[in-house]
């Protein structure tokens, strides 16, 4: 089993290039596993999971970093200047919005999990709209179980023209009429292991990557990036305080021409109460809190309610300036519940009838 595990992350490096296209970041991403992880579909074990992250991102960024090519804005501000402290090639509306949502539907009749990935992104001029669709195989392995999951994606990506203000109207580089789209296919593959202690993950996404059409500068519109995600996480209860634990989680990003590092620290009390920090690589760092309420309830229906918070700090250039980042707010909600009720045992009957919804 080892090899093969070993041979399907040789496969999975190797399909990977140099591309455009990123996926979509959060920092609450260990509720964000499904996106970018399918073997980590069902991971709750819980017969539906459903998780919605909203994302709204207020910053002012130079309108040329987000469109590969040589327009700027006009100068319509008195003493425009082209620099970091404010000039006329800075917009002051842009940011992004996005929303993510993931169904999750868990059962040992189908021997793992079915989950459905959809995700909205809005930044600067493009408008990014994610479905992924995929399923994950469970098994047993040693003291933990293993999920090799695979999705089939659909990305389609458009861009507002009327946002964009160039410096001529007749601009050579924007060769379009109208606002521009494309719609690509593409597989996720992802390898999922969890202990009660530990987890770590491996994946491929967007792994055919392919081109669109010509559209913009002689470049293809959508451009999907092959990526690499490497994520875990441990929980380690205080020996002393066994009603605290303290759960690092990493997440590692790539397409091997730039790599992405997400760090972050939560501490748990008595499972119903959780906050922490969390550090973005050259990016942000940030505070997280949230709560299960109803952890410890008996309510199958009750217990599966998660909310949690989190703001980050800009620590780039852009959170310096006169127009700067004011930061990002993103807020995630988690509900999982059973189907089965819970086992009432009374009178007689074979104990191997009794249903435990597990693999």
């Amino acid at each position: 089993m080892r090899k093969c595990v070993t041979l399907l992350c040789c496969l999975i490096a190797g399909c990977l290039t140099l591309s455009a296209q990123n996926d979509a970041q959060y920092t609450l991403f260990p509720w964000a596993k499904l996106y970018y992880n399918p073997g980590t579909t069902g991971e709750q074990t819980n017969s539906l999971c459903f998780t919605g992250i909203f994302l709204n991102r207020n910053t002012a960024m130079k309108e040329n970093q987000w469109l590969a090519s040589q327009t700027t804005a006009t100068s319509n501000k008195p003493n425009g200047s082209n620099n970091d402290k404010g000039g006329s090639d800075w917009n002051e509306n842009i940011g992004s919005r996005d929303f993510m949502f993931n169904v999750e539907y868990y059962s040992r009749k189908i021997r793992g999990a079915f989950g459905l990935s959809f995700v909205s992104d809005h930044i600067a001029i493009w408008n990014n709209v994610t479905i992924r669709l995929g399923y994950a195989y469970k098994m047993k392995i040693a003291r933990g179980s293993l999920g090799i999951g695979l999705q089939a994606g659909l990305l389609n990506q458009s861009l507002n023209k009327a946002a964009l203000r160039p410096l001529e109207d007749d601009d050579p580089l924007l060769v379009f009429s109208e606002d521009p789209t494309e719609l690509n296919f593409d597989f996720n593959f992802g390898l999922y292991y969890k202990t009660d202690t530990w987890d770590v993950g491996i994946s491929g996404v967007n792994l055919l990557g392919k081109q669109a059409k010509q559209t913009l500068s002689g470049e293809g519109l959508l451009n999907p990036s092959r990526q690499l995600y490497i994520h875990g996480g441990y929980n380690w209860i205080l020996p002393s305080y066994p009603d605290w634990a303290i759960e690092p989680k990493a997440l590692i990003k790539t397409d091997f021409a730039s790599f992405q590092t997400d760090i972050a620290v939560l501490t748990r009390y008595k499972g119903v109460v959780w906050g922490g920090l969390s550090y973005r690589i050259q990016d942000a760092a940030s505070i997280l809190f949230g709560a299960r309420p109803f952890y410890n309830s008996s309510n199958n229906y009750l217990k599966g309610l998660d909310v949690g918070f989190a703001y980050s700090f800009t620590t780039t250039k852009y959170g310096y300036t006169k127009r700067g980042s004011m930061g990002d707010i993103e807020v995630m909600v988690r509900y999982c519940f059973d189907f089965y009720k819970s086992e009432i045992f009374s009178g007689y009957g074979n104990s191997r009838a009794i249903y435990r919804n597990e693999y």
